[in-house]
């Protein structure tokens, strides 16, 4: 074998065994730094589902070694919060190995047998602005675009499909009854209450609104909308909610002193 070609061939094998180890060596510190996730997620959240993580840059493990992972998408089935289970789905910026980071999003998927439960046709957890009572004896679901109560109204025990709107402050969320849907025409509830024998069924119809008391330190709702598999809650998340400027978080929060996820 000629020099030269000699020496192309070592170059090239050095790179190829730089690039394997390199590879491996993320693999290893990629998987380590998601079971810390994992763990601190799980710690946090008190899930009683399964925790996912997942690093979402090239080479994350790598970056690990100087003590950031980058995004981190990380998954929860089964968080119960205020009597509520949900779903939890969350992507979480500039995370560093410990956990802290400079916040991110959230979104929580609420099924909507327990939206039924909290708005009242199930016991509790919500207050109406005019001791309305909306889910009471109705279906709560979606027709794929709005949330929905479905049943029967007046004595003659109509089918009727109730269309609502929501509405949100940082910590709760408002159902109003917009419409109500009756042999296949949509009539404003306002109205609807002026029609024989209606007005029973429309009292119970006031805004109904639930306080998210107990969100972590950090954490806002910032919308939501209604999903195929439940309400979908949008929340936003703060440096405070992981961690990194030092608070103590709320009641179950990210940033609770024993929920450390350590170091990598």
């Amino acid at each position: 074998m000629k020099p030269r070609r000699k020496t192309l061939v070592i170059t090239a094998a050095c790179l190829v065994a730089a690039t394997v180890a390199a590879t491996a060596t993320d693999l290893v510190v990629r998987s380590r730094v998601e079971e810390r996730v994992v763990s601190a997620a799980s710690c946090r959240l008190h899930a009683r589902g399964p925790v996912t993580a997942e690093l979402d840059s090239s080479f994350a493990g790598l970056r690990a070694l100087t003590g950031s992972v980058g995004t981190v998408r990380v998954k929860a089935e089964g968080v119960r919060r205020q009597g509520t289970e949900m779903d939890v789905e969350a992507v979480l910026e500039d995370v560093t190995r410990d956990g802290a980071g400079a916040g991110g999003t959230a979104e929580a998927t609420v099924p909507y047998s327990g939206l039924q439960n909290r708005l009242g046709g199930g016991g509790g957890g919500g207050e109406g602005s005019g001791g309305g009572d909306a889910a009471a004896g109705m279906t709560v679901g979606s027709d794929g675009k709005n949330l929905v109560l479905s049943g029967s109204a007046g004595d003659l025990g109509l089918p009727v499909t109730v269309r609502t709107t929501l509405s949100t402050t940082a910590d709760s969320l408002t159902v109003t009854p917009a419409t109500i849907g009756v042999f296949g025409r949509d009539i404003p509830v306002d109205r609807v209450s002026s029609l024989p024998g209606a007005s029973a069924f429309t009292d119970r119809l006031a805004p109904r609104t639930v306080r998210l008391d107990d969100l972590p330190a950090g954490v806002e709702l910032t919308g939501a909308h209604a999903g195929g598999a439940g309400l979908v809650l949008s929340f936003s998340l703060n440096e405070e909610t992981l961690g990194r400027s030092g608070g103590t978080g709320g009641s179950g929060g990210p940033a609770a002193a024993d929920c450390s996820a350590g170091t990598a």
